[in-house]
């Protein structure tokens, strides 16, 4: 399936936050993939001025809702059956939740509280291990620091493991209340344990202690707020300065990463921008989820369950 579909269409978008960055990372290594964009998975996204149509690109770990963009993502996007049905039928969706049915209504085995809760870099590992690719990881457990570029003294230092794991939360998710649910994800990434990325990230995982599943998420943060991340996630809110050309923190941010992954991510400088309109809400069972069927809908995703306490459903429209 990816074969197939990067040697047709080379041109991938990826979020501005660690998930994106390590599959752009990984695409372009294994496929040659060109980066052309940026998505902050909210009001922006970035394309280099030769992309004329912002529907052409593959967008990874963002759920563009217009049936013809193809996608590799992660997101709860179906909200029952029927739609799960619907999003399946464009055949341009690549999404785990999608392969397991797991909507944001549904059956105990299919409902949101089963979702997957991993980064699309470990999807994407396991959808390259189907076509026997397999993603190099490096030495998980090697340490990586960063230092005050004044006083030479350490301020920051986290493994290559903690990095890769950051993504959407994954060595959390694995230690957290929903174990169970991570655990059964991870047999399904991993059928058999015949793939050895995946493997070794199960491996690194079962290493690291439950009680301090909050400090390790701490840490891996503090490294990222170093490198000048916005975010704990390594995210940043742009990537770019109001000309358009790439913010220095981020190919800096990009070579560190680089180094630890130990591969490559060319990014281009000049970028023209995209804005949408960005709006979060309430979404229950039994609501009329009128947006989902909006002409000028860009992009949504289900962030939280059913029954929630603040609001669980973000969706970006007119994206111009």
């Amino acid at each position: 399936m990816l074969k197939e579909l990067f040697a047709k269409n080379k041109n991938i978008v990826i979020n501005t936050d660690i998930d994106g960055f390590l599959c752009g990372m990984v695409l372009q290594k294994y496929y040659d993939c060109r980066v052309v964009g940026f998505s902050n998975s909210k009001d922006t996204v970035w394309l280099t001025p030769d992309i004329d149509d912002m529907d052409s690109p593959i967008y990874i770990d963002l759920y563009v809702a217009r049936p013809k963009v193809f996608c590799i993502e992660q997101h709860i996007i179906a909200f029952d059956r029927d739609h799960h049905k619907t999003i399946k039928s464009y055949g341009t969706k690549f999404n785990p939740n999608l392969e397991r049915g797991r909507t944001f209504v549904g059956d105990v085995e299919g409902d949101y509280y089963h979702k997957y809760p991993f980064g699309t870099i470990h999807y994407l590992i396991t959808l390259m291990a189907r076509e026997g690719i397999n993603v190099e990881l490096p030495d998980l457990n090697k340490c990586y620091s960063i230092n005050d570029p004044l006083t030479n003294t350490c301020i920051a230092t986290t493994s290559a493991g903690h990095i890769i794991l950051r993504a959407d939360d994954a060595l959390f998710s694995t230690l957290s209340p929903y174990r169970e649910n991570a655990l059964d994800w991870w047999s399904w990434l991993n059928p058999e344990h015949k793939y050895p990325a995946i493997e070794s990230l199960c491996q690194f995982t079962s290493s690291c202690k439950i009680a301090e599943a909050k400090e390790y998420k701490k840490i891996v943060g503090q490294f990222f707020k170093s490198l000048g991340c916005d975010g704990l996630d390594g995210a940043f809110k742009k990537v770019t300065d109001e000309n358009g050309t790439i913010l220095p923190k981020v190919l800096h941010y990009r070579d560190v990463i680089c180094e630890i992954v130990r591969m490559d991510l060319t990014i281009p400088h000049e970028y023209v921008f995209h804005k949408g309109q960005y709006a979060i809400t309430y979404a229950r069972p039994g609501y009329d989820m009128d947006v989902l069927r909006a002409n000028n809908l860009y992009s949504y995703a289900f962030i939280f369950g059913p029954h929630p306490r603040f609001p669980n459903f973000s969706f970006t429209s007119e994206m111009q």
